[in-house]
């Protein structure tokens, strides 16, 4: 009995070591990308996720290392492939950092945020933001954004083999460009209403300065806090249009990615 069971190990070994790579490529992606669970999904959600997603790339598409790996390059793999896996999950999250960046930029500059109107409470948060990276969320499960993030994992199996992604600094590099583009779409998307509420206290000031009479000193806060609402409110949809447009391209930079790493 005993040594049937150390054949069937024996049998099975190959399998848990290709399960277990395909894993810690998956496992940053899951942890990183919110389309993917994020932080707001419980982590036996996630590893649960990963596990499904690692015996179908295993099992059903055929995914397995070159040839047998020792218990040192197993291990030297696995790590490489954690490092990979976290470059995909950067790259995945960035539509979601775009949306959380100029959501908290908007906010901090009509004065509506916790961060600016209770600055001792030491706090960040971030209606708008928070609200933009669940839309989007919601966008990605219910559209087309969730399939191009999982179609850019599986691209990711084909063009860089299990165990051998090439980790340099080319890779280094391209993720931060591409962290840079992200961060720069995020300050476009809060940058006119910036700009307005700035144009709003340069107005009062102004006006204060033309007419000292006028008591304009509680006026600046709740101007900017109504008007950039509403100027919000009116370009929702191009703001939206810029986010989705972003996650549109994912597929194609995952895939730049890769063929980095290949």
């Amino acid at each position: 009995m005993s040594s049937e069971l150390d054949v069937a190990l024996r049998a099975l070994t190959p399998h848990f070591g290709a399960v277990a790579l395909c894993a810690a490529r998956l496992v940053p992606v899951a942890f990183l990308c919110p389309a993917l669970g994020g932080q707001g999904v419980p982590t036996t959600v996630k590893l649960g996720l990963c596990l499904s997603l690692s015996l179908f790339f295993h099992l059903a598409a055929g995914v397995a290392p070159d040839g047998s790996l020792e218990a040192g390059s197993f291990a030297a793999a696995a790590l490489r492939e954690l490092v990979f896996g976290a470059a995909l999950g950067m790259i995945a999250a960035l539509p979601f950092d775009s949306a959380r960046t100029g959501g908290k930029l908007i906010e901090l500059f009509r004065g509506s945020s916790a961060e600016a109107a209770l600055p001792s409470a030491g706090t960040r948060e971030s209606a708008l933001g928070d609200g933009l990276t669940q839309l989007l969320v919601a966008l990605a499960a219910t559209g087309t954004g969730l399939p191009l993030v999982l179609r850019g994992l599986t691209h990711s199996f084909a063009l860089v083999h299990l165990g051998q992604p090439a980790v340099g600094e080319g890779l280094a590099l391209h993720v931060a460009r591409l962290v840079g583009g992200a961060f720069a779409c995020g300050l476009a998307i809060g940058a006119p209403i910036a700009g307005l509420s700035l144009a709003i206290d340069a107005s009062l000031g102004l006006l204060a300065r033309a007419m000292p009479q006028l008591n304009l000193q509680d006026t600046g806060a709740p101007l900017r806090i109504l008007v950039g609402g509403a100027a919000v409110w009116l370009g929702f949809g191009v703001l939206v249009a810029r986010l989705l447009d972003l996650l549109a391209r994912s597929d194609g930079t995952l895939n730049s990615l890769a063929e980095l790493a290949r």
